[in-house]
């Protein structure tokens, strides 16, 4: 009996680690502002902003101030799914307000993206590594499963063996595998990325600090957004931009 529930308890607590993992998985620009309040611009012209909170499939904006609508209702927050999260053309975040104990926090971290420590480097090597053996990986998994359900009763229920490789596949899908080589050495440096606005190429010029499969993150971007919030805001922003719409096309030099 131990030879057919032990692989069956280590397929459940697999499958318990994958459902969390899962469930946890946010995109690696995303997760900078995740609770931090933002303003996106969709490519609609639409402004919305809120307290940002990223999700595995979706966007939340929580409003700080909720005030009551034409309805009489009062939205505390703005969901965005899929479909519309497609639509974004950029998510930007102000710098905390010059003089705050917040913005010399903020600019010490900028002053540490562009000089990343020892630590730092060797941790994003190691992810690249692991990024490119990823297909041996995957197939190890394979060949591990396949040699538990020879060796155990496992291999006779039924699906046991599809079951457990969609969990090694889910596992390996939780963990961030975009790897570019030229944005990996761009890493770190001050770059030019290039965006189409109504049908013209803008430029925007920041510290590039970190990129996903989806998306572009640039840290204090002179920017001026035409937007009225009843207050002025800074002329620097930090920004996440879908590649969609976005690509690095330069390098700068001081």
């Amino acid at each position: 009996m131990l030879e057919f529930w032990l692989p069956m308890a280590l397929l459940f607590i697999a499958a318990t680690i994958t459902a969390i993992a899962t469930r946890r998985k946010r995109d690696r620009c995303l997760k900078y502002f995740n609770r931090e309040p933002v303003m996106i611009l969709m490519q609609t012209g639409k402004w919305l902003w809120g307290n940002f909170v990223a999700y595995s499939n979706a966007m939340e904006l929580v409003f700080e101030n909720p005030v009551k609508d034409e309805n009489g209702i009062r939205k505390a927050s703005y969901v965005l799914y899929t479909p519309e999260v497609d639509g974004i053309k950029k998510i930007i975040q102000p710098p905390p307000e010059a003089g705050t104990k917040a913005y010399e926090r903020w600019k010490k971290e900028i002053k540490r993206i562009a000089n990343p420590s020892l630590h730092r480097r060797l941790k994003r090597w190691i992810w690249n590594i692991f990024n490119t053996l990823r297909d041996a990986i995957s197939q190890s998994l394979s060949m591990v499963i396949g040699s538990m359900k020879r060796a155990t009763p496992l291999g006779k229920v039924s699906g046991a063996d599809k079951r457990a490789g969609e969990i090694g596949d889910t596992l390996l899908d939780t963990i961030p595998n975009a790897y570019e080589p030229v944005l990996e050495k761009y890493l770190s440096k001050q770059v030019v990325v290039e965006i189409l606005e109504d049908g013209k190429v803008v430029e925007f010029t920041g510290l590039l600090q970190e990129y996903s499969g989806k998306y572009l993150l640039l840290r204090n971007v002179p920017y001026t957004p035409e937007l009225d919030v009843g207050r002025k805001l800074p002329d620097r922003f930090d920004i996440i931009f879908p590649r969609s719409n976005a690509l690095v096309r330069h390098c700068t030099v001081n």
